[in-house]
């Protein structure tokens, strides 16, 4: 006479749940490698005027891409600059 183990059916679907989780955490970092910003969301990010950061892309202070006639700033170069430079704001 064999008993089932109450607790396997719980380990089963904590082992589900944990691999739900774990796919929930990883698509924000997936999205943000795709966003763009533009100068006014970057400075508004950043909390900086708009010409601060045009010039600072316009340096190579902050790396950015030209889509048609618009710079566009990936997210992560957004964020590297941001701790790369210690201060964009007093930095000249």
């Amino acid at each position: 006479m064999q008993t089932a183990n109450p607790f396997q059916t719980i380990l089963e679907e904590l082992g589900e749940v944990k691999q739900l989780l774990y796919s929930i955490q990883k698509e924000p970092e997936l999205e943000l490698q795709k966003k763009f910003y533009s100068f006014k969301e970057a400075a508004e990010i950043l909390k900086l005027d708009y010409q601060t950061v045009r010039s600072h892309v316009l340096k190579g202070n902050i790396q950015a891409e030209k889509i048609g006639r618009f710079y566009r700033i990936n997210h992560q170069d957004l964020m590297d600059a941001l701790h790369s430079v210690k201060s964009l704001k007093y930095k000249r």
